[in-house]
């Protein structure tokens, strides 16, 4: 399609806004038979977008040097212009390159500086951003996002700009889309949802989110993800929902030390069977990752997992590329029970030491990380019981069947 009109020469709004109008994304198809034409469209309109962000940026330099000739008002062609600028916040999507977001970064440079504001961030909370939003909904509501990517994206942009307070008012805007893509069956999509939900989740204030209802349909909607989706989506789950559930329980203020159950052992309730049967090494390192995290937001009631927890600890953290992570879960489980209860120090430490030997059986060079990471864990349990842990310590140093295991004595005997 070619572009005639020149925005810089020309006082018609209305033709301004339509021009601008055309650089933004058309629909696509949704039809997953006909990807490779999707992102053939997509592709082909880059070449499209990218002269009429060249010359929105001529525009606004124009006014910007108080041209006379141009009786344009910036704000009339605000929204146009963010909604096409947002499609290109990044350089490596299917309808965007380098040159496409270098341009859309001037273009947001000059309309900063034309409302005298710093940067997008200022402007983005100083302007009537329901209006923006809305003006977005036709191509974002029910299903209709499917078609237009590149307005999810502008959608997205828009969103991670607005901090506290300015999003309490616009949960009504801002969580059908996350809430729809969720849903979908595309990792993709649910992982844009995530990111979404965590920037809400963060950005409001508990009471808020409990008024509008969206702190309950969020739970059961990310519960129920717990128990459904592939491994690769529950790290960025779990994050998401440890979050709403810390804000929702306001557990900074609640007894960290209280038996009491709460949301984060329905929590463990789901994910521990799923961590049980897992016997593939991706998920283990998968699941592994969240595991301290998890420990952390139980808090001292983690205690009531302990049968459950101790077999996994000993399985996890015979992987090598998990045993970092499951060691430091080990470590929280220790600082979260001691010192209350600390009845299972020999069971911890006979996992520390198999875990630090294991690291001297090693065929490839043994993981320094590692082997640092257990040997402060194995401190932290001799603080819980040192009467105990420091027997066993030098009974081990001495034990003649290690000496040919130079790796093992050496952090061995740095403890």
């Amino acid at each position: 399609m070619a572009l005639n009109i020149d925005l810089s020469n020309t006082q018609n709004i209305d033709q301004i806004i339509k021009c601008i109008q055309i650089g933004c994304v058309p629909e696509v198809t949704k039809n997953e038979n006909d990807l490779a034409n999707r992102d053939k469209a997509l592709l082909a309109h880059l070449e499209i977008a990218k002269p009429i962000l060249n010359k929105l940026s001529i525009l606004l330099s124009k006014l910007l040097n108080n041209d006379v000739d141009l009786q344009i008002k910036v704000q009339d062609i605000l929204n146009p212009c963010l909604y096409l600028c947002g499609e290109h916040c990044k350089s490596n999507l299917a309808w965007s390159d380098e040159e496409s977001h270098t341009l859309m970064k001037l273009c947001i440079e000059k309309l900063c500086s034309l409302l005298h504001y710093v940067n997008i961030e200022e402007l983005i909370t100083h302007l009537d951003v329901s209006k923006i939003f809305l003006g977005l909904q036709c191509k974002l509501e029910n299903d209709n996002w499917k078609k237009y990517p590149a307005a999810v994206e502008c959608f997205i942009w828009i969103l991670k700009y607005l901090k506290m307070p300015h999003l309490n008012s616009l949960l009504y805007l801002v969580m059908p889309l996350p809430l729809n893509m969720f849903d979908d069956y595309q990792d993709s999509s649910i992982l844009t949802a995530l990111d979404a939900f965590q920037h809400i989740i963060t950005n409001t204030p508990s009471v808020e989110l409990a008024m509008s209802g969206y702190d309950i349909v969020l739970l059961k909607s990310l519960e129920t993800g717990l128990r459904s989706f592939e491994y690769q989506l529950i790290p960025n789950l779990m994050n998401c929902l440890l979050s709403l559930i810390s804000k929702m329980q306001m557990k900074h203020l609640s007894n960290k030390n209280s038996l009491e159950w709460t949301k984060f052992d329905d929590v463990m309730n789901i994910l521990l069977p799923r961590m049980e049967l897992e016997r593939k090494h991706d998920p283990i390192v998968c699941y592994a990752s969240i595991f301290p995290l998890v420990l952390e937001s139980t808090g001292f009631a983690c205690i009531r997992w302990s049968e459950r927890l101790i077999p996994l600890f000993s399985e996890y953290v015979m992987n090598s590329q998990s045993t970092f992570s499951t060691v430091k879960a080990i470590e929280i489980f220790i600082q979260q029970t001691w010192p209350r209860r600390c009845t299972h120090w020999k069971v911890l430490l006979t996992i520390l030491i198999k875990a630090l030997y294991n690291e001297d059986k090693s065929p490839v060079q043994p993981n320094k990380e590692n082997i640092i990471v257990i040997v402060e864990c194995i401190r932290t349990l001799e603080a819980a019981r040192p009467e105990c842990i420091r027997n066993i310590l030098n009974t081990l140093k001495e034990c003649k069947e290690f000496q040919s295991k130079i790796i093992f004595k050496e952090y061995l005997e740095m403890l």
